[in-house]
């Protein structure tokens, strides 16, 4: 039989709205009775009453705000697959969401957008974060407003937050590197690095990285430059266009972001298809195409459906009782080749799974 609040109190010596501060993480709590309080919760095996408090929810509204760069990126359509079969599966209990997008990485335009949500009445925000200090600011804001938010598919390297759901960006640069350097072979390999905005922690995780792993192991990689596109098809086309003509003899090219597309189409316009090792990211069906065709020597893939459905559902939890995520909730790095895009055909199944 489950405890209860009332017997956690009388243990501790303390008011049931005592207890309650300290599993819910409230603010008006003594550090040190709060964690006494913890213990005794942990040694009884304390459990909230969830099937009660889903209950009580069907008589509430509940809805959070979503807000992300996700117009003109083909990435987030997993994403969204994702947001939506979280929010079917919750709809039930009074949950509903706002979403609003922008093309790009414009700090005031994701400020306004969020804003906006804010006006709308949300009780918790998922977003992807552009690193700026507006953005913080406005985390520290939230957080005094006991507005929970939610980071998905980037983070921010400063603010309060309650949790992030994404790549570890680190590590697939790293792993971007790993096959870069084994397609140089040992041998010197001109490359070309494209990211989307500079603005973007992710973005330049994975820069950073790619350069750690370049350095020690592959040094005979050479980095002619990095140019970003905002993800942005057209504008990573003409870059690369660009660049082609500045580097006629370039070998390789890693995409750190979006504007994969337009970067191929531009291999392919210039003539350089089979010519130039691509390494990408995401595995849409353009980058799948461009898998099969050969053009994209390989591609990491990296969850985009979970980066949509594992926010709703924490932060939902989170409402519901307090239980709070980790603080990162990391997605898995995925290398895709030629040939998985060839088996999935013959044996009829997508690549991409929701697992």
């Amino acid at each position: 039989m489950s405890v209860s609040i009332r017997e956690i109190a009388k243990m501790a010596g303390v008011s049931r709205g005592t207890v309650d501060r300290a599993l819910n993480d409230r603010p008006g709590i003594n550090p040190d009775l709060k964690a006494r309080i913890l213990k005794i919760a942990r040694d009884v095996d304390y459990r909230s009453n969830r099937a009660g408090l889903m209950l009580g929810l069907r008589k509430k509204l509940l809805c959070f705000g979503i807000q992300m760069p996700s117009e003109g990126n083909d990435f987030f359509i997993d994403v969204r697959r994702g947001i939506r079969e979280a929010v079917h599966e919750l709809a039930d209990f009074g949950l509903s969401v706002k979403i609003l997008t922008m093309k790009g990485f414009s700090v005031e335009k994701q400020l306004d957008q969020i804003r906006q949500l804010l006006d709308e009445g949300i009780q918790g925000l998922i977003f992807v974060p552009i690193d700026h200090p507006k953005i913080t600011a406005l985390l520290d804001e939230l957080q005094e407003k006991q507005i929970p938010v939610m980071t998905f598919n980037n983070d921010i390297e400063h603010g309060c937050r309650l949790s992030y759901v994404g790549n570890d960006y680190i590590a697939s640069g790293q792993t971007a590197a790993g096959l870069i350097g084994l397609l140089s072979d040992g041998k010197p390999l001109k490359t070309l690095i494209m990211t989307g905005s500079v603005q973007v922690l992710g973005h330049n995780q994975r820069i950073s990285g790619f350069h750690q792993v370049i350095k020690k192991y592959y040094p005979s990689v050479e980095i002619v430059d990095v140019l970003e596109c905002q993800d942005d098809d057209q504008t990573a086309g003409e870059k690369v266009s660009e660049a082609l003509e500045r580097w006629p003899h370039l070998q390789a090219i890693y995409l750190t972001a979006g504007g994969v597309a337009g970067a191929c189409e531009a291999i392919r316009r210039k003539g350089y298809a089979g010519k130039i090792k691509v390494v990408s990211f995401d595995l849409t069906a353009r980058t799948q195409a461009f898998l099969k065709e050969g053009l994209i020597t390989a591609t990491i893939e990296q969850e985009p459906y979970q980066q949509g459905y594992r926010p709703v559902k924490l932060l939902f939890d989170y409402l519901l009782d307090g239980t709070k995520p980790p603080q990162r909730c990391l997605t898995h790095n995925r290398i895709l080749i030629r040939e998985h895009m060839l088996i999935s055909d013959t044996i009829g199944t997508d690549v991409p799974s929701k697992e």
